[in-house]
């Protein structure tokens, strides 16, 4: 189907009264999750959900055709897959583990050429060549660990340039992590045999390799969880610290290289508010430059140039998203000229071909689940492939509204809030506060969600805050949640909703709190603060015991991750157990549901098992939820429409109409 360029293929502005749809809908995976051109242009590579399986598929880019791919065994999964050269595809496994609900990904590579030939596995823990092949010949050698492709090595057709996080053995487990030093090798993309190049200096450590493999940078994080960024001239000199060996005052981590090797693109703060950005420093000329300046949020991701590997479009999100343009640059032109023709919706370039003249391209928003085109450059016009979860109707979806207020400490906080469709005049659903984990970092962004979606088919506002302490607007604000996870970070989600409430968007007397991770200690948190506000508190893998964190979490295992810990959350004991809920079960008025996944490695179940015990000590019954193979989320769809299921039936149960 074609497309004129200004045209626009979805027209979102009539309102269709939604039905109720069924829950499989929601808990469903999405069918396409990732698509890719090849640099010739002359076929994609997707990975899909099938029969309960994440298959790869190759198809013909003339007519769309399947002609090739892999499937794997039944419950694994196609972890990740990319090109690596016009024919030839590197994918990685996730095998399917009796005592867990997700495939596990191996750090296996394997190799299969687009019309199913010379398949083979590179490398792995599994990899190790059996048998004599004589003196002469090396050996393919057995790896234990994770590994990431750094160059595709122009001008070799035989290998590529890989970097390798060697794992940890604890208790006869093999763990990845990034405690020991990265390791470089170079890996034939046929045979799998691999030679050493260089170790770096820092555990954990990434190198930034341009397209001939000359690698002049590396980046890291120490025990606190800081990066650092480091420069050498050459391969025969010293590593320094980028602020000393090149005189940058800023504290800027290289993230990858232009196409010519001359410029090489780094992250770092820009102004008073700390926001994330990108600056280009001319490795010739010394001179360094924000790509993107006028911020009012962090640049969450960028499109780069197919031609030069740099980054012309910039994405932030005050609200719904906010694009900023390098200045005289093709590509950037054509991306303003495609938001104009997908008027309302989120334009992504995902991939393009080598020459630069076609570009795939990711269309979506908060009630399109996402479709992929593919532009020509020279034709100017755009080719619709495929629709994302095409049993959703764009227009039965509800919209996703920006909002935002300044708490009493002059904090400005964002938000989105989502009204059910089809509301008569001047009638106020009741609400659902939805709370992002994280913390840090993370944040609630302009876009489709499948829960948010779910909740307000079934009749609720959904409430979604960008709490302090959130990812995307700027480094101050981040830090602003640091030790007070119980504290300043549930004020703002608390005064969200009264805010909302005062605007006369919904009934304050219907409301209902529920999150993961740390939306699930939130949610209970927020009940602990103001006991009257809400109906229905529901926290699903949260963590209730805040010292937990240091005892019982694989992250204290990695590499920074007590840092972390001691950086956000302290270690004065009486600031943890005042900021952990099951120190409050009796001030908990509303109804309470609790689920956890008995394999969650992230937050441990024991905090479920504390929670408990302290309603049972106060006299309250609560209701809880265990996924016997469930970890710190559920992957099966079995077990997330039984989620959905509980989570509408309770909620129905406390605020439904």
């Amino acid at each position: 189907m074609k497309t004129s360029l200004f045209f626009a293929l979805l027209l979102f502005c009539s309102s269709v009264l939604a039905n109720e749809l069924p829950i499989e809908q929601f808990s469903k995976h999405s069918d396409y999750l990732d698509m890719t051109i090849s640099p010739d242009g002359k076929y994609f590579l997707a990975r899909v959900h099938h029969e309960g399986e994440v298959s790869l598929i190759f198809l013909d880019a003339k007519n769309m055709k399947i002609i090739g791919g892999v499937r794997p065994k039944e419950g694994d999964a196609i972890h990740s897959a990319q090109w690596v050269s016009d024919e030839r595809v590197m994918y990685q496994f996730a095998e399917k583990r009796l005592r867990y609900d997700a495939p596990i990904a191996t750090g296996e590579l394997f190799a299969i050429n687009v019309d199913g030939s010379k398949q083979e596995m590179l490398y792995g823990y599994r990899a190790r060549d059996n048998g004599d092949r004589g003196t002469r010949t090396k050996k393919r050698e057995a790896s234990y660990a994770t590994p990431e492709v750094i160059s595709l090595l122009e001008n070799d057709e035989k290998n590529i340039l890989i970097l390798e996080h060697p794992w940890t053995l604890e208790h006869n487990t093999w763990h990845d992590l990034r405690k020991k030093h990265s390791v470089i090798y170079k890996l034939n993309i046929f045979n799998g045999r691999k030679s050493k190049v260089e170790v770096l200096p820092h555990p954990g450590a990434q190198a930034i390799a341009n397209k001939k493999g000359e690698i002049n940078f590396i980046k890291w994080t120490d025990e606190k969880l800081e990066p650092h960024g480091a420069y050498r001239k050459n391969g025969d000199a010293e590593w320094q610290e980028i602020t000393d060996a090149l005189g940058i005052k800023k504290n800027l981590i290289p993230i990858y290289t232009s196409e010519d090797g001359n410029q090489v693109v780094l992250s770092g703060s820009y102004g008073n508010a700390e926001f994330n950005t990108y600056y280009v420093l001319n490795l010739v000329s010394g001179q360094l430059s924000p790509i993107f300046d006028d911020l009012v949020a962090d640049i969450v991701y960028s499109n780069k140039d197919p031609l030069t590997n740099m980054p012309v479009v910039g994405v932030s999100y005050p609200g719904k998203p906010k694009y900023h343009y390098v200045a005289q640059n093709n590509t950037a032109k054509l991306h303003g000229m495609l938001v104009e023709a997908f008027a309302g919706q989120k334009v992504n370039i995902t991939s393009a071909t080598k020459d630069g003249k076609k570009l795939l391209l990711y269309i979506s928003s908060d009630v399109n689940p996402g479709e992929y085109y593919i532009f020509d450059t020279e034709k100017m016009g755009a080719e619709f492939i495929w629709s994302n979860r095409s049993w959703f109707d764009p227009r039965t979806m509800a919209s996703k509204q920006p909002f935002q207020f300044t708490t009493d400490d002059n904090m400005q906080i964002h938000g989105y809030l989502t009204m059910p469709t089809g509301l008569e005049e001047n009638q106020k659903p009741p609400m659902v506060v939805l709370i992002h984990g994280g913390p840090h970092g993370i944040s609630e962004t302009w876009g489709f969600d499948s829960e948010v979606q779910f909740l307000a088919n079934r009749g609720y506002a959904v409430l979604q805050v960008n709490f302090r302490g959130s990812g995307g607007y700027g480094k101050q604000f981040e830090r602003a949640g640091y030790r007070q996870w119980g504290g300043k970070m549930i004020k703002d989600i608390t005064d969200a909703t009264k805010y909302i409430v005062k605007q006369g968007y919904v009934d304050g007397d219907k409301m209902c709190v529920y999150g993961a991770s740390y939306g699930g200690y939130a949610a209970l948190m927020a009940s602990v603060r103001e006991p009257d506000l809400f109906n229905c508190t529901i926290g699903y893998v949260g963590i209730y015991d805040l010292n937990y964190a240091y005892t019982d979490s694989i992250y204290m295992k990695s590499l920074g991750g007590r840092g972390y810990f001691e950086k956000v959350l302290g270690t004065n004991t009486r600031e943890l157990a005042e900021y952990s809920p099951v120190n409050y079960a009796d001030k908990i008025k509303s109804d309470v549901l609790l689920i956890h996944g008995e394999k969650d490695s992230i937050v441990s179940v024991k905090n479920a098992h504390a929670m408990l015990a302290s309603f049972e000590a106060v006299g309250k019954n609560v209701s809880y939820i265990n996924f016997e193979k469930g970890g710190h989320g559920l992957y099966q769809e079995a077990g997330r429409k039984q989620l959905y299921s509980e989570l509408e039936r309770f909620i129905d149960q406390n605020i439904g109409n």
